[in-house]
């Protein structure tokens, strides 16, 4: 009986060690199952830690090429106002992105992709600027020497001008007429009714002029207007009349004539003599007497009647 008791209670005993054995093994794979669970997740958490960094420091690398892309835009410079506005378009998108990128609102893949984008425009902005502004500078040269031709032309002609200028004073002055031999008195008339020359200024019916057109191979052939001043001690103009139909050009100016007569000129010598009819009792003092043709003085005289 005891036997058969001790028996039952090894058999219990035994199962007993049996389950604690297969529990205790259990414990021990689950142990080693979950220690190297947690090994993969500290590889896994220790490669995600690793790639975040390598993400971001590429982000980061991103980002400072678009920086410099910036700078770059800035250093930009063209005249054109077109381009101008392309830029600050272009400008305004690599800043978006700048911004973008630094919130992470970007995956890597098209951060670069667009920033590739971006700096293949920058590129073409640069080759386009750079062209145009050699081609300016060429332009610029052009122009400076087109100027330089310009104001080397201009001066020449200026010259040219002066010359011409100086050669049509020198003919005008070559071509002026001039009145040799000027006389000119006052004159009655006597009981055979012949003028004769007088010097008193009660006696005096007319005025004679008289002188002789000098030999001007330069000068035009052809009709002339001479006109005599006769100037009284007073200064005033003897004239029939003071308005306009009685005046003429010379020096520049206009004035009263005493006397007008148009002769022919044929560059030899001709005498020419003009009269003027005493309308009023005369002043007595000095007379001046002028002759002028062509717009120019030809000779001058004087007389005094008493």
């Amino acid at each position: 009986m005891e036997n058969k008791e001790g028996n039952k209670d090894s058999k219990k005993n035994n199962s007993s060690i049996s389950i604690l054995i297969t529990l205790l093994v259990f414990a021990l794979l689950g142990a080693g199952y979950l220690f190297y669970s947690n090994m993969q997740l500290k590889d896994q958490l220790a490669n995600c830690s690793s790639m975040k960094q390598d993400v971001q420091q590429e982000r980061d690398r991103v980002v400072g090429n678009l920086e410099n892309m910036l700078v770059k835009y800035d250093s930009l410079d063209t005249d054109n106002d077109s381009i101008k506005t392309q830029l600050e378009e272009e400008k305004a998108r690599v800043k978006e992105l700048i911004t973008q990128a630094k919130n992470n609102e970007w995956t890597i893949y098209k951060l670069r992709k667009e920033a590739s984008t971006l700096r293949d425009i920058m590129k073409g902005y640069v080759k386009t600027i750079d062209s145009l502004n050699t081609e300016n500078i060429e332009l610029r040269a052009k122009n400076a020497e087109v100027s330089q031709k310009l104001t080397e032309t201009e001066k020449r002609n200026e010259n040219l001008e002066t010359e011409k200028t100086e050669l049509q004073e020198k003919v005008k002055i070559g071509a002026k007429l001039n009145a040799l031999n000027m006389v000119s008195f006052a004159q009655r008339s006597n009981i055979m009714g012949t003028m004769k020359e007088t010097s008193r200024a009660g006696r005096a019916e007319k005025i004679k002029t008289c002188f002789t057109l000098e030999k001007n191979d330069i000068a035009k052939e052809g009709e002339r207007n001479v006109y005599v001043r006769i100037i009284s001690p007073n200064g005033q103009v003897l004239a029939e009349r003071t308005d306009e139909s009685n005046m003429f050009e010379f020096d520049d100016t206009k004035g009263l004539y005493t006397v007008k007569k148009i002769v022919y000129y044929e560059n030899r010598e001709l005498d020419v003599c003009m009269f003027w009819d005493v309308k009023d009792e005369l002043d007595e003092g000095i007379y001046t007497i002028e002759a002028y043709a062509d717009k120019m003085k030809i000779g001058s005289t004087t007389f005094e009647l008493k």
